[in-house]
């Protein structure tokens, strides 16, 4: 009977370990920041110690449609959404349970353009994306590594309206 609450045990602790997670600002339907924007280096390998600068960008280009969409005369309404992200890297060469440690900030800019009838067109800047901490493992000879991290969205965004959502930086 033991055996068989400490396998349940283990199951349940693997089983919300490895569970996705999902957070949200309030009022705000949506993640935080578009995906990919923000990942910090371009690989899970950590370069060479010192300070690096990179840029990422974006564009997404598409239509509202769907039952109840808006439209004139049967076309579809537009949309494009186009950003970049300017970071900072920091390797100091410290190590931290035999991975590499770095830091990272990202300041996002971000423009969106819905089309007629609804005509919107916030852009500004998005909140500063800061990871304090980031470790990444080299797996022996294999080429592969391992990165982990922590990454905090600072409200620092081009906020407008009564209660913030008319920007594009989320109160």
């Amino acid at each position: 009977m033991k055996f068989k609450k400490l396998c349940c045990s283990v199951l349940f602790a693997a089983s919300v370990s490895t569970s996705p997670v999902a957070a949200y600002e309030f009022g705000y339907a949506g993640a935080a920041q578009l995906p990919g924007l923000t990942l910090g280096g371009a690989s899970a390998g950590a370069p060479p110690p010192g300070v690096y600068m990179f840029d990422q960008a974006f564009q997404y280009v598409g239509n509202v449609v769907g039952p109840g969409a808006p439209n004139i005369n049967g076309n579809a309404t537009p949309v494009r959404i186009s950003g970049a992200g300017t970071g900072v890297l920091w390797v100091p060469g410290w190590t931290f349970l035999g991975a590499t440690y770095n830091a990272v900030l990202v300041q996002p800019w971000l423009s969106t353009t819905i089309g007629s009838p609804i005509n919107v067109q916030p852009t500004g800047f998005r909140n500063t994306f800061v990871v304090p901490v980031e470790l990444s493992w080299n797996l022996g000879n294999s080429g592969f590594f391992l990165k982990t991290g922590l990454g905090l969205h600072v409200p620092t965004g081009s906020i407008s309206g009564v209660n913030g959502l008319g920007g594009i930086g989320n109160p």
